[in-house]
């Protein structure tokens, strides 16, 4: 483990962990009815819902499996996808954008029945995805923010009956830092383990028949010129893959058909352990911050405080304004500290950055696109991270009614289109 000269690990959480299972590389050609590429979260849900359906899968990954985006979040899940309707208004209508949230509750449910039948299933080899349901609080500790805050409730509310305004006066008894206001929604969110998630979906997949190879990365995809051919895919273990059908599940190896539509960003986080009877807030709650210029991501407390931001070139952030990786996750620290004020003996145990590939608007890229026979993209993309376990189950069942009806039309909103 790379560790700072503070002695703070320096990598994901997940790169630590024990590996549940190791696959071998490619070392044969292989024909299929789906290759799915990409061994992250979403690459895994993939695999498994295509078996599930009888389809012979192969799924190949360049890395170990769980060791790309799903191995660097921080392992919350919102059904806001970590975005308010004042961001996603440069985006979308107010409609569309609530349309996304109860996608959101809709992959919170999916999420929920799946880890539990896994957890179930596999309950004797010691592997957890460690879900938990929460309720979310979205809060501002800024007064000039609450009027957007106002707005933003009296929109969610008309659509979602669960969601409660809590004001100044409600918070000083429920939470040790400053509370403005803030949109208390029941169960909008949930804290899991991707990385355990991805294996156990692998390890599913295989009892349907599906073959798993790490170290082997595509290299190159070749797509049929009409929906009778296949699809061809090299590997840098210099084999190749037929496929009827490819699953693009892989940000790396998606960028090769989305040259100069896809920019970079890179996620900051910085965890804590926190003891059973911490007295920052009451319940199991996952918080949000709210404001015009905040880029904090979720806070959770799945035994620990995880604190994370998202930047790049193209955002303008109060909190860090350098490009100094030190300042901003000395920023992030501060910020656990501000939160838990009373907690003296609070100890940073991980803090790391991780540039990834997303699209220009971070939103997903789901659906086919004409130029690329027999393709599906599943290309979650990250923003801030809390979107990529609900994006990971809209993609996977995207992909698998595409796989089941190719008339299936996905939503306009992912549409790979709205890149070229």
């Amino acid at each position: 483990m790379n560790r700072n000269k503070f002695g703070i690990a320096t990598e994901a959480p997940a790169v630590t962990e024990k590996v549940p299972k190791q696959y071998p590389w490619l070392s044969e050609e292989k024909h299929c009815d789906v290759c799915v590429v990409g061994g992250g979260m979403t690459g895994a849900m993939c695999a498994l819902s295509a078996a599930e359906m009888g389809l012979s899968v192969v799924l190949i990954t360049s890395d170990a499996i769980g060791y790309g985006d799903t191995g660097h979040i921080t392992g919350c899940a919102r059904f806001d996808v970590g975005r308010t309707l004042t961001e996603l208004d440069r985006l979308m209508t107010v409609d569309d954008a609530l349309r996304l949230y109860a996608m959101g509750f809709e992959a919170l449910d999916g999420l929920q029945n799946l880890c539990g039948t896994l957890d179930g299933e596999f309950k004797n080899t010691g592997i957890s995805n460690g879900f938990e349901r929460r309720d979310l609080l979205l809060f501002t500790s800024e007064p000039t923010d609450l009027a957007l805050l106002e707005r933003e409730y009296i929109a969610v509310s008309k659509k979602f009956s669960h969601c409660t305004f809590i004001t100044r006066k409600t918070a000083e008894s429920a939470f040790a830092f400053p509370v403005a206001g803030g949109i208390l929604t029941a169960e909008g969110s949930a804290v899991l383990n991707p990385y355990a998630l991805a294996h156990l979906c692998l390890m599913k997949a295989e009892s349907f028949g599906a073959e798993i190879f790490e170290q082997t990365g595509a290299v190159d995809i070749q797509t049929p010129h009409n929906e009778d051919g296949c699809v061809i895919i090299q590997t840098s273990t210099h084999r190749t893959v037929y496929a009827d059908r490819l699953v693009l599940a892989a940000g790396s190896e998606g960028t090769r058909f989305l040259s100069g539509r896809v920019k970079k960003r890179t996620l900051y986080a910085v965890i804590a352990p926190l003891s059973e009877n911490h007295s920052g807030w009451s319940g199991k709650c996952t918080l949000g911050t709210f404001g015009r210029h905040s880029e904090n991501g979720s806070i959770s407390s799945r035994g620990c405080l995880e604190v994370s931001c998202v930047c790049d070139s193209g955002m303008i952030n109060r909190l860090f304004r350098s490009t100094d990786e030190t300042v901003k996750l000395t920023g992030l620290t501060d910020f656990i500290m501000n939160v838990l004020p009373k907690h003296d003996d609070l100890k940073i145990k991980y803090e790391y950055a991780y540039t990834f590939i997303s699209s220009p608007d971070g939103l997903p890229i789901i659906g086919k696109h004409p130029s690329f026979k027999n393709c599906i993209f599943a290309l979650p993309g990250l923003y801030r991270g809390s979107e990529l376990p609900i994006y990971s189950h809209i993609a996977s069942k995207t992909a698998s009614q595409l796989l089941a009806d190719n008339a299936y039309e996905p939503h306009p909103l992912f549409d790979p289109m709205r890149l070229f």
